[in-house]
């Protein structure tokens, strides 16, 4: 017997219905050797038993299952399991997701394309990639399977399906256990792992479905945890802020210029931030990005301005956002400064220099601000 590759770790709390089509379809569509470990979240007697029935199948060679009395939460739940495991790559999971052919090895070619990376999500229903009506899941898949080898870089993974390195366990250890029960343990883990030097990415030819908190929409804490643990996390590590960033002019496409001025819009997203990019180019951030070899960032928005947009009609369409108003104007120059300046009480923004210790300094002080 081969030894495993991938700890596979699976968070059970009853909803059999959920966990039984998760495990099979887990079965079905994997071929890298591996292990399944399950953690039952204190579960009635009958799913227990059911799960106690579980037996390896195919490429996932050994099931262990490890009862917990009661439902100790997801990062408790999850890091029982992580402890358990001993292969060079784990990848949690949750018990409503359903897998399509090729998603962990296609988890883990992606791993491999930096040493940086750390992180993996696969693409999912989880970031809006459904498949067309009457279209099945394998088949949505196969179509993903032409961006084999392409990722992009994210601000943090979500926790429903994550590959995981050995190296970023043996370095910042399991889920943070200081949230309650539930909610933005991930983010955390997100965080740790960048603070550390790893990068966060979504794997774009790996395909992964997931129902999406069926578990937990019933709970009746649920917003009341949300808000708790939200909290606890913008008091750890910031809150994520939103920065109009106008560019004028755009550098040459592939030029030297251009790969300095998405590298400069890369580093602000890469520190807890949204940054939305207002640039005469209909290009879009991915081609844009890959031209000079740089892999894009999802937290970088771009949004085109005709080539010969005013300084006003620029200005203008980021007065119109409304529904996340921006903390931070990032102005070109002195003219953009005092135009934005004299609409501060329609976008309320704090308008900012591009100049990076400018920048650093108000970014520090908005982060940190109370909600």
């Amino acid at each position: 017997m081969t030894a495993p590759v991938c700890d596979l770790v699976l968070l059970s709390w009853n909803h059999l219905e959920e966990t039984q089509p998760c495990i099979e379809s887990l079965f079905r569509t994997t071929t890298v050797p591996s292990r399944l470990i399950i953690v039952d979240n204190g579960s009635e007697p009958d799913i227990r038993k059911a799960l106690a029935q579980v037996k390896p199948q195919g490429a996932v060679q050994e099931v262990l299952l490890l009862q917990n009395e009661k439902n100790e939460g997801f990062p408790r739940g999850m890091n029982r399991g992580i402890r358990a495991t001993t292969a060079p790559y784990v990848c949690i999971l949750n018990n409503d997701l359903l897998f399509t052919p090729g998603w962990l090895e296609e988890l883990m070619a992606v791993s491999q394309k930096d040493p940086a990376i750390g992180l993996v999500n696969p693409a999912s229903s989880t970031f809006g990639d459904h498949p067309e009506p009457g279209e099945t899941l394998d088949a949505h898949a196969q179509k993903l399977s032409a961006r084999r080898g392409t990722y992009t870089e994210v601000g943090m993974c979500i926790g429903f399906c994550v590959l995981i390195k050995r190296a970023v366990i043996d370095k910042i250890g399991g889920l943070t256990e200081e949230v309650e029960r539930i909610f933005f343990e991930d983010e955390d883990y997100s965080m740790r792992a960048q603070e550390a030097g790893f990068l966060c990415v979504v794997a774009e030819g790996a395909y992964v479905f997931h129902a999406e908190h069926k578990t937990v929409k019933k709970m009746p804490e649920r917003e009341a945890l949300f808000t708790r643990n939200r909290a606890w996390c913008e008091k750890r590590w910031g809150k994520r802020l939103r920065i109009a960033w106008p560019l004028p002019e755009l550098p040459e496409p592939g030029s030297p210029r251009l790969r300095e001025c998405l590298s400069r819009l890369r580093a602000w997203a890469r520190r807890n931030n949204h940054v939305y990019a207002y640039a005469p180019s209909s290009q879009g951030c991915e081609p844009l990005f890959r031209s000079v070899g740089l892999v894009p960032h999802a937290d970088i928005h771009w949004i085109p301005v005709p080539p010969q947009a005013s300084r006003l009609s620029t200005a203008v369409r980021i007065l119109s956002r409304r529904k996340k108003p921006f903390d931070l104007i990032a102005a070109p120059d002195k003219s953009w400064e005092s135009l934005m300046n004299r609409f501060g009480w329609l976008h309320r923004a704090e308008v900012v220099p591009q100049i990076d210790d400018k920048l650093d300094e108000a970014w520090k002080r908005k982060s940190r601000s109370p909600s």
